[in-house]
């Protein structure tokens, strides 16, 4: 209550067969009962910038327990948890990680990105953009491999690029997570990702391909310059390197990993399976 709320990315809200119906760009929200007007005066009223017990008084229909309604249902969240630096659209790219965080604890956000690291391997190009929001958020980046990262992102635009080994030999000697991801010549390949107590390696997934010839020739394609896709991919990525950071690794990439491709809209989602005595990871 004491924090600053601010509207969680609502693209529309309003009030039909008395229900609050709220649409942000991640899903369709619906309340009930007693608070439906008030609900929807308070979003009316937040800035992002005025303190939740100010937005009571200038709601007089609203109590403490409506903005704590919104705060409940991901349509509020504490402003204090987006770092200053941040545009809009960084701030909305954020935003997801803050639904899993318990409201009171959204202040410590900012503090902890600026505790957290990321080393990059592979092609440095198309992920720029989102080095540059990392940055301005605090987190450390760095292609420096000597220090052991929270997280190491392996970004391609040719599949098993020549930094895919170190960077998966890296991530099995550490505790860090590691994040692949891949432009292609169509759309993206998000994933997998890897906590450090996942059950298999992209050696496990290499060595599985390899044994299947038609799953071979998936991973031949190359892109060349760059595709008009390529701001969605760096908006993509940038969500999920600051879900993983903040410990709210999306479920649908656990154990799996998704292939979007943008000319035909539509998405897979391959599964990854440990390879029995992987020379890696020893599974």
């Amino acid at each position: 209550m004491d924090g600053h709320p601010a509207l969680y990315s609502p693209t529309g809200y309003g009030i039909h067969d008395g229900e609050a119906v709220v649409r942000t760009p991640h899903a369709v929200k619906t309340l009930q009962g007693d608070h439906v007007e008030p609900v929807i005066e308070l979003l009316a009223a937040m800035d992002g910038e005025t303190a939740a017990s100010d937005l009571i008084e200038r709601v007089p229909a609203a109590t403490a327990a409506d903005v704590d309604l919104l705060y409940e249902h991901g349509l509020a969240y504490n402003a204090d948890a987006i770092p200053t630096g941040l545009d809009d659209a960084c701030t909305g790219l954020l935003e997801p990680a803050l639904t899993a965080i318990p409201p009171e604890n959204h202040h410590a956000v900012p503090d902890r990105l600026g505790s957290k690291s990321v080393a990059i391997y592979g092609h440095r190009d198309s992920v720029l953009p989102v080095v540059d929001r990392l940055r301005t958020a605090g987190v450390s980046v760095t292609t420096d491999s000597t220090d052991e990262p929270d997280v190491v992102l392996l970004s391609e635009r040719l599949e098993r690029s020549e930094a895919w080994a170190e960077a998966n030999e890296q991530w099995a000697a550490s505790e860090s997570t590691l994040v692949k991801t891949r432009l292609t010549a169509t759309g993206w390949r998000l994933g997998p990702v890897l906590t450090p107590t996942a059950p298999a390696c992209l050696n496990c997934v290499y060595s599985r391909v390899d044994a299947n010839k038609a799953g071979g020739q998936l991973f031949t394609e190359a892109v060349a310059g760059d595709p008009p896709y390529a701001r969605a991919y760096a908006d993509t990525v940038t969500e999920l390197l600051f879900r993983t950071l903040l410990g709210q690794v999306p479920r649908y990439l656990d154990e799996q990993f998704v292939v979007y491709d943008h000319d035909d809209q539509t998405t897979k989602t391959p599964r990854v399976f440990a390879l029995p005595h992987c020379e890696v990871c020893n599974v």
